[in-house]
């Protein structure tokens, strides 16, 4: 009887532990290898997953950037890179330019 009850616990932990439906790690800047010269704001809003961190007016359109550094704060976090993206659209909402500095390896 003691066996049978030791092991309902760790049956319950092995079932948890397989569900496939756990959301992968955010992307922090989002993938910007789905974003062309172009688009139009949603369509580079619908490819990044989420709004920008911050929106520059210009006198030409707007600027979106992106970055990752508050992934710098997180204990122990010794294989953080940097990453900065910025996304630049005109006064009618078109990507005319972008520029992506990824992190060396």
């Amino acid at each position: 009887m003691r066996n049978a009850i030791a092991i309902i616990p760790l049956i319950g932990l092995l079932i948890c532990g397989c569900s496939t439906d756990q959301p992968s790690a955010p992307q922090p800047a989002g993938h910007a290898d789905q974003v062309h010269v172009g688009m139009t704001k949603d369509e580079v809003l619908k490819a990044l997953g989420h709004k920008p961190k911050t929106v520059e007016q210009t006198p030409d359109g707007e600027v979106w950037h992106y970055d990752n550094t508050e992934l710098a704060m997180i204990p122990f976090n010794f294989g953080f890179r940097p990453e900065f993206k910025s996304f630049v659209f005109n006064r009618d909402g078109v990507l005319v330019d972008y520029h992506i500095t990824q992190p060396t390896r």
